[in-house]
């Protein structure tokens, strides 16, 4: 059965919104020929097109590609309204998600509201050098695989989230154990500031997060640490000397990384499992 909604097809106009966001900022555009404008926010006229939208049994099946003009020519100054969108993939890939939703709506009958088709979240950009466009692989919500076997596992070291609160977390408060810093020099991948140099914890394997000019805030793995420097994964746009930054130490999962972090108490590892197998191979039925 067909809903108001498809009924209305022939003589309401449909056309696609898509709403992206990533932390606070959030960019809607439409597919119409002129900015829409619906309740207090204003959809962004742009030529961005999506693939067909499907709902089967399996999600990750039901992924689709969003794809819309995009310059990565310095030279070119003409850039189209979805530029802004794009920097969020280029130079450097985000580390944290960026949400879509999709929706349809009808530009001549008011009395039906906008309808959702799609959520989820962008997985993977693509550039079309010679079109000028970049496309996006986007994952239906609730086809994280990382939800699955969220059981404990049998194991000497901790199997537990460090800093999470969830099922999987150990309770650490972030909170207590990050560390505001300024750098002071930077040579390709390594960062120099003296607050490294008297963290208490070793910085290796923590994250290292600085506030962009837009306002967002850019994560980086923090690959190594040696006294007052750090070695990134790979750098970051907005990131100079002087720039406030802070790290967060992570932990290594032992029972004497835990003891040092004053949190034993929600250790998920097992001290006393044995490091070999006692047994050596040998079998543990008998014959009677």
């Amino acid at each position: 059965m067909f809903d108001d909604f498809e009924l209305s097809g022939r003589g309401g106009r449909p056309r696609q919104l898509t709403i992206f966001t990533r932390q606070t900022k959030i960019w809607r555009f439409t597919s119409a020929m002129k900015d829409v404008e619906i309740g207090v926010n204003t959809y962004v006229a742009a030529p961005i097109t999506r693939s067909e939208i499907k709902q089967t049994v399996e999600k990750p099946q039901d992924k689709i590609t969003i794809k819309f003009p995009y310059v990565r020519d310095p030279s070119i100054t003409d850039l189209p309204v979805t530029q802004e969108l794009g920097n969020n993939w280029y130079p450097y890939v985000p580390q944290d998600r960026i949400s879509v939703v999709c929706l349809d709506y009808h530009a001549k009958d008011p009395d039906l509201e906008t309808k959702v088709r799609w959520q989820g979240r962008v997985a993977q950009p693509q550039w079309n050098e010679k079109a000028q466009t970049l496309e996006l692989t986007c994952l239906p919500r609730g086809s994280n695989s990382s939800n699955l076997r969220r059981g404990p596992k049998w194991q000497k070291t901790c199997w537990k989230t460090v800093y999470s609160t969830g099922p999987r977390g150990c309770l650490l408060d972030p909170a207590d154990f990050l560390i505001p810093a300024t750098v002071t020099a930077i040579d390709g991948l390594t960062i120099s500031a003296a607050e490294f140099g008297t963290a208490p914890l070793s910085l290796a394997g923590g994250t290292f997060s600085w506030t962009r000019e837009n306002g967002l805030v850019e994560e980086r793995p923090i690959m190594s640490h040696t006294g007052t420097e750090i070695q990134l994964l790979y750098f970051g746009s907005d990131l100079a000397v002087g720039t406030a930054v802070t790290v967060l130490p992570n932990c290594p999962g032992t029972w004497a990384a835990c003891t040092a972090r004053g949190n034993t108490q929600h250790y998920g590892g097992f001290i006393y499992e044995p490091v070999e197998d006692p047994y050596n191979g040998q079998s543990m039925s008998w014959d009677i």
